[in-house]
């Protein structure tokens, strides 16, 4: 072992458990450094690939200053690799003491509440604001990314298929489907409400109403 990482790792013992902990960004990459050794640059190539769908998406800087701070933990190791014609590039691979400090966080931290958020949620939550073509177009465009990425999401499901590595991930890409789905459908049900207004079916209560509701009810 390299005296600079055995110092290092001598340091984060010295520092005690608290001084180890990490932000959920961090374990975010120790977890994915499980499926193998990586480079900065694949590991970003690989959060794109998974936890940007449902966790996070870092920035490349991000990533790297993450991956420093999980070697001074002696989290992960790091190896430089000569390339011919090219940079040499920095490999880092989970420790034992990385696998025990991430399933530790992973069985202690709190799960937290589900949250779906988005601009065309905000959009359509003061839809009676906008004008509806320009609405109506948004929401569509809503519909068509989710499309889009329901369509990559059965390809990775087809990929992963029968792979046993990959059970665990293939049960949050499930939710990811469902998601996509539900998406679709939701966009769908908007675009429908539109039409309906548009040949004065308004089911919906009037912009203001529920405003006005809650002033009575106060």
């Amino acid at each position: 072992m390299p005296q600079r990482q055995a110092a290092q790792l001598a340091a984060a013992d010295d520092a005690g458990p608290s001084a180890a902990e990490l932000p959920a960004t961090g374990y975010a990459l120790l977890g994915l450094l499980t499926f193998g050794e990586k480079s900065g640059y694949d590991l970003g190539k690989f959060v794109n690939e998974t936890i940007a769908h449902f966790f996070f998406n870092p920035a490349k800087s991000q990533v790297y200053a993450e991956l420093r701070r999980l070697v001074v933990r002696g989290y992960a190791t790091e190896r430089e690799v000569a390339q011919r014609d090219r940079p040499d590039k920095r490999l880092y691979a989970i420790t034992p003491r990385g696998r025990k400090a991430l399933r530790h966080w992973l069985e202690t931290s709190e799960a937290g509440p589900e949250v779906t958020k988005g601009p065309v949620y905000l959009k359509v939550f003061f839809g009676g604001l906008m004008d509806p073509e320009a609405l109506r177009v948004q929401v569509e465009d809503c519909r068509r990314q989710a499309q889009e990425g329901l369509a990559r999401f059965l390809e990775i499901e087809k990929e992963i298929d029968g792979r046993p590595e990959f059970l665990f991930p293939s049960l949050v890409l499930r939710r990811g489907i469902a998601h996509k789905r539900a998406s679709i459908r939701w966009a769908g049900e908007v675009l429908e409400e539109l039409e309906r207004r548009d040949r004065g079916i308004d089911r919906a209560p009037p912009a203001g109403e529920w405003g006005r509701r809650g002033e009575g009810e106060a």
